[in-house]
């Protein structure tokens, strides 16, 4: 009777194990790198682009952010073009020191490019949702999608991935390569959400400059609220100025 028993109980203990969720791992910040591999980056400028990405997580702001986190900061690569792929890039790393930013920034440098095609944004961000929302993570301060890209997609599509995005509690930021035009179809079709911001980058030479502000940005943690004493000292700052520009 005993042993029957027993049965019973793992039976019913393997039952619940499958019904019950799988609690997400917590995580400080999702990013999710959203890159343009089509037809109009040519060798010299994916490389450019790639040593960009790699260059800002080397940054020390940026490894200070890191540092920094609670949790830690993970942290994917998507290549889009109109074509669909699927790489090593697209799971995820959580980074919480300076070797883990580098060790991710050396698989970015070395990656090699995995096609080429027509440019599709809305592939690479629809293909980034899907990835954030089945990663077994939990992120409590931001989920954000990094689009970087030189040229022009459908715009419906990709007005209904950002959509898509948004709805899902993500941020879509982007870095727009090349002239005003292209900084504008961005603005109105491709980023979106709360707190989102594009970055102009005239060229790929200048990408690196752009996207090392973006990613140190994008990996700030929300700060501490300010103590109770520095907001004394503050007001009482305040009102000895207002005090002497009254006299003066």
């Amino acid at each position: 009777m005993t042993s029957i028993i027993s049965k019973a109980f793992a039976t019913l203990a393997i039952a619940v194990s499958l019904i019950a969720p799988t609690q997400a791992a917590l995580i400080d910040i999702e990013l999710s790198l959203v890159i343009d591999v089509s037809g109009s980056v040519d060798t010299t400028e994916y490389n450019l682009q790639m040593d960009g990405y790699a260059n800002a997580f080397r940054n020390s702001s940026v490894i200070s952010n890191i540092e920094n986190s609670t949790h830690g900061i993970a942290v994917n690569a998507i290549f889009f073009a109109s074509n669909f792929y699927t790489t090593s890039l697209d799971a995820f790393s959580v980074l919480k020191s300076e070797a883990d930013a580098l060790a991710f920034a050396n698989l970015l440098s070395n990656f090699v490019r995995p096609g080429s095609g027509g440019t599709s944004i809305y592939r690479g961000v629809n293909r980034a949702v899907d990835l954030l929302l089945n990663n077994g993570l939990d992120a409590t301060k931001g989920t954000i999608i990094d689009v970087s890209g030189d040229g022009l997609s459908s715009a419906s599509l990709d007005q209904a991935a950002r959509d898509n995005a948004v709805n899902n509690g993500m941020t879509i930021n982007g870095i727009a390569i090349g002239g005003t035009n292209i900084a504008n179809y961005f603005s109105n079709n491709v980023i979106g959400g709360n707190g989102a911001f594009l970055i102009e980058a005239s060229d790929f030479n200048a990408f690196q400059t752009g996207i090392i502000e973006k990613l140190r940005t994008e990996t700030q943690t929300v700060p501490e609220p300010p103590s109770f004493v520095f907001m004394l000292i503050t007001s009482i700052s305040l009102y000895l100025r207002r005090r002497i520009s009254s006299k003066v």
